[in-house]
């Protein structure tokens, strides 16, 4: 009985292999935070990459005068192109002009829609009466003066799901979007057959 005390104790003394046993505890947390580090990343990366592409198409369309509807399709094809990974980029380009009433019959200032295009159906196009709200979004703007306006929708979705059970929930798929207001370098950008042009 006294050899079996003694064995018990000597076996409940050694403290070899605890250091295996605690690695295998952390091991699990150590990948979970690796890889939430690199989901992190990568939404932040998503972000930078949806405003560069948003101001460089915003910038592009400063440098116009008159546009075709081509050219609009083609600004689609450059947001896919400058968002990559992403599970869906959408696009709103509008062109308008501030009117402060003394140019037209109307005395109340109001924004005059240009031209409205829209890369996909869910996003629609803005009309004369639906661009009047975003003056709280556009900044003051002197009668008769232009602004192009870039939206844009890039979708994400994470690579791994990084939610613990109940405790931390994870990221789900999110939508980033930009506004971007520009000044045109001429007097205004135009769509090709727009009647009204200035």
């Amino acid at each position: 009985m006294t050899r079996l005390r003694q064995s018990f104790r000597a076996f409940s003394r050694d403290d070899r292999g605890t250091l295996l046993v605690e690695f295998l505890f952390l091991l699990p947390m150590m990948i979970w935070g690796f890889i939430a580090l690199v989901v992190y990343w990568d939404v932040f990366r998503t972000i930078n990459v949806s405003q560069k592409a948003a101001y460089s198409i915003a910038d592009l369309m400063s440098r116009q005068v008159i546009v075709k509807q081509a050219f609009l399709d083609g600004m689609d094809d450059i947001l896919i192109f400058l968002t990559p990974g992403a599970s869906g980029s959408r696009l709103r380009i509008t062109s308008l002009r501030f009117d402060a009433g003394a140019t037209s019959a109307t005395t109340d200032d109001q924004y005059v829609l240009v031209f409205s295009h829209s890369s996909s159906s869910a996003i629609p196009k803005y009309t004369q009466a639906t661009i009047q709200p975003l003056k709280t979004m556009i900044p003051i703007l002197d009668n008769t003066e232009s602004v192009v306006i870039v939206e844009t929708w890039v979708d994400y979705a994470p690579d791994f799901n990084i939610g613990v059970l109940n405790m931390a929930p994870g990221l789900s798929g999110q939508t980033f979007t930009q506004f971007i207001v520009t000044k045109p370098r001429t007097k205004e950008v135009c769509l090709d057959g727009t009647s009204g042009c200035v």
